[in-house]
């Protein structure tokens, strides 16, 4: 997708009025290659609200890619998608954008595209992931272990009723323990290659954990769920899953809203929402072991 991210965002920085407050890279291994890692942050007044349920780190935008330069693009992309989500979610109008039907971040995108419908499109497939992912493990859709583009690394692919696009789960062992990696592309293919990213961060976050020591709490229940998988009986309950036909009704894939979030942030970006009736929203209790983090 044609991106004009070097144009669009030569004015994003505090320092020019915008509202990215910093941007740190550094380099990072996925399966073997090597990326760089951004990490973007919104100016302080721009992060009201903001979830201290984090994962991987307190950034709001994260971007990884063999080139430095689309690494920061991409961070700050979904910096400016978790900018329209915090200023936008909670407000009395935010059920015109189906914040109503799913209160969460789930299916935005931001890009500094030319064409509104390549933020379409992402948020599109970020909705589906979601969507699918939610759906197996609560016992709606089936799923089959199929072959991988990486050696050593399983590939699941989720079979779902919503179109074009397919979703896959990667998963690799290590000494630390078992990480994961999701996501939804237009191919198999192309999906494994984001998930792959997906599964180099979580294997991180496994290792950087495992280090500290197994007297340290998990930081917050999406914490806890990503090392409870990592384990031996959490990957016991993966394969358990995988191995067991849906025995609840399949979902309907229902679009409560599919169009742009307007607002000071489209300056730089285009952001869109796909929202879509997630079938449970148990995936939000803190205290189920529900593959969702």
């Amino acid at each position: 997708m044609l991106s004009l991210a070097a144009l669009r965002y030569r004015d994003v920085f505090a320092t020019d009025g915008g509202p990215i407050e910093r941007v740190l890279t550094g380099e990072f291994n996925i399966l073997g290659q090597p990326h760089q890692q951004a990490n973007a942050f919104l100016r302080p007044e721009l992060t009201s609200g903001k979830s201290p349920h984090a994962i991987y780190g307190q950034a709001d935008g994260t971007g990884s890619a063999p080139s430095a330069s689309v690494a920061c693009h991409m961070a700050i992309s979904e910096a400016l998608e978790r900018w329209a989500f915090l200023a936008t979610h909670n407000r009395p109008d935010g059920k015109k954008y189906g914040f109503d039907v799913d209160r969460s971040s789930n299916g935005m995108a931001a890009y500094p595209g030319m064409f509104r419908f390549q933020a379409a499109r992402r948020a599109r497939f970020e909705a589906l992931e979601r969507y699918a992912l939610i759906s197996w493990w609560d016992g709606r859709l089936p799923a089959e272990k199929t072959g991988s583009p990486f050696p050593g690394v399983d590939l699941v692919r989720i079979h779902h009723n919503a179109g074009e696009g397919e979703v896959v789960i990667l998963l690799q062992r290590s000494r630390a323990g078992v990480a994961y990696g999701h996501a939804a592309g237009r191919t198999v293919r192309s999906a494994a290659y984001k998930a792959a990213v997906e599964l180099a961060r979580n294997a991180f976050v496994i290792s950087a954990h495992r280090a500290k020591g197994a007297l340290v709490q998990a930081a917050n229940f999406l914490e806890r769920r990503a090392l409870y998988f990592a384990t031996d009986e959490g990957y016991e309950d993966f394969q358990r899953r995988l191995g067991t036909r849906p025995h609840q009704a399949v979902p309907r894939w229902a679009s409560a809203f599919d169009g742009e979030i307007p607002g000071p942030w489209s300056r730089w970006a285009t952001v869109w929402r796909h929202a879509v009736a997630m079938p449970t929203d148990e995936y939000l209790n803190p205290h189920s072991n529900f593959f969702f983090w």
